[in-house]
């Protein structure tokens, strides 16, 4: 995205991924993480936030393999087999984001599987940078 153009609620995100950081909004009263980034904070429903670097280590909370392209670029790049994982990150029980892990065959992804965030620019666009997942040690 070009991130000039984005909210402030959502940009320290992305410019975290530019520098391969993995940064969540954090409610600047409660102090509860939140993803995604919002105006307002759902816990206390304060509008002060700021940006917090994480450790990039969780674990997989589910996941699923899409194995049937359905839509065309897919089929064209012959990008199936992925993965959709929901990572809970290790900062606050409930912190969880959806990405991809790469670096190991799908059928060895498991729930509590460890994973730590990486960082990689897309096919299409090198210059968005998205937080992907490794496999990691243990949590």
């Amino acid at each position: 995205p070009d991130i000039g153009k984005l909210p402030d609620y959502e940009r320290g995100f992305w410019e975290g991924a530019r520098k391969h950081e993995l940064r969540i909004q954090q409610c600047s009263d409660c102090e509860k993480f939140r993803h995604l980034p919002t105006p307002m904070c759902p816990y206390c429903h304060s509008l002060s936030y700021s940006w917090t670097r994480m450790s990039g280590r969780g674990v997989v909370y589910s996941y699923v393999i899409v194995r049937q392209p359905v839509h065309r670029a897919l089929r064209e790049k012959e990008q199936t087999p992925y993965n959709i994982s929901l990572i809970e990150l290790e900062e606050q029980e409930g912190l969880r984001m959806v990405s991809n892990v790469l670096n190991v065959s799908q059928e060895d992804i498991y729930i509590n599987m460890p994973v730590e965030v990486t960082f990689m620019g897309t096919v299409d666009d090198p210059d968005i940078i998205l937080p992907l997942f490794v496999p990691g040690g243990e949590q």
